[in-house]
């Protein structure tokens, strides 16, 4: 019940996070995207505050989440206010790209202290020759606002490309409408591991067409050696390098993304170079850091 009516809710969650009891502690690491960096700790207690993002729906995408349109104008100010409030109670802001480190100082004032690229799960089975892939691309879970699904299924519908869809979620229903009689679309739903891993990896290509705060599913693509076509905005400026691993189009247009998907099919890609550009993002190298970090800072 809860899990359903979660955004009904929005104006207690700094209460609750505030309410909770960190005094024992010499070291809190909060995760947040939303009020988990303002909880309360005590004078002693270093806190480190590992930001994904500001509240998408209170700052530059609040005409875009509709599901939150019923909060009138005092609980979206109170927020804001609150927002803007806690996040100067971490001792240290880190960003999970620098990307979102702009965004914090837009909408904060804060500049952050370091970025920590997330943790990704690299793929580390058998590739396969780019020549001997399917003739197909694949797009993760596009479905929420700000991800561009929307635009992509009106591309593959007009430029008549493959496509398949993996993931699932809230918006997902919208896309399959938009999709209806579209014999090139597939939506594959929620995968297993396997599954994901073999979809990836037999692709021509991933492509992202909405602005990532980083983007989990373009680096696990790479990490197969598949390119990624990626609109020219958000986190996929921070793992995507045109020519070498993947190509940037440059707007949300028919004309800008067709001229960017022929640049990418006429691409001889190596693999080997495609997937040794991500290795930065395994998660070993993010428990370096976080262990670094840590050990620099008490």
């Amino acid at each position: 019940f809860i899990k359903k009516l979660y955004t009904f809710y929005l104006p207690l969650w700094p209460v609750a996070v505030e309410t909770f009891d960190l005094s024992k502690y010499d070291l809190v690491i909060s995760s947040s995207h939303s009020v988990a960096k303002g909880c309360i700790t005590s004078q002693d207690t270093l806190h480190i505050a590992y930001v994904h993002t500001p509240m998408r729906f209170l700052w530059d995408l609040r005409e875009m989440y509709s599901k939150y349109r019923w909060l009138k104008a005092p609980f979206l100010n109170y927020l804001r206010i609150w927002d803007v409030g806690s996040s100067k109670r971490a001792d240290i802001l880190i960003s999970s790209s620098k990307f979102i480190g702009s965004r914090c100082k837009r909408y904060w004032g804060r500049d952050v202290d370091g970025v920590i690229y997330p943790p990704v799960n690299l793929y580390d089975g058998s590739l396969i020759r780019y020549e001997d892939r399917e003739n197909y691309f694949v797009a993760g879970a596009p479905f929420a606002e700000n991800k561009g699904g929307d635009f992509l299924i009106e591309c593959a519908k007009r430029l008549k490309f493959n496509l398949k869809v993996v993931g699932d979620g809230r918006g997902s229903k919208r896309l399959k409408r938009l999709a209806r009689g579209c014999k090139n679309v597939e939506f594959l739903g929620r995968v297993s591991e396997k599954r994901k891993w073999e979809v990836l990896s037999n692709a021509s290509g991933f492509i992202g067409c909405g602005i990532e705060d980083f983007g989990i599913f373009p680096v696990e693509s790479m990490s197969c050696g598949t390119p990624v076509l990626a609109l020219k905005k958000g986190g996929y400026t921070e793992s995507v390098v045109d020519g070498k691993n993947g190509i940037f189009y440059k707007e949300n247009s028919l004309d800008s993304f067709k001229e960017g998907l022929n640049k990418l099919v006429g691409i001889d890609w190596d693999i080997d170079i495609i997937r040794e550009s991500v290795k930065r993002f395994s998660r070993e190298n993010f428990r370096r850091e976080v262990e670094g970090l840590v050990k620099n800072s008490i």
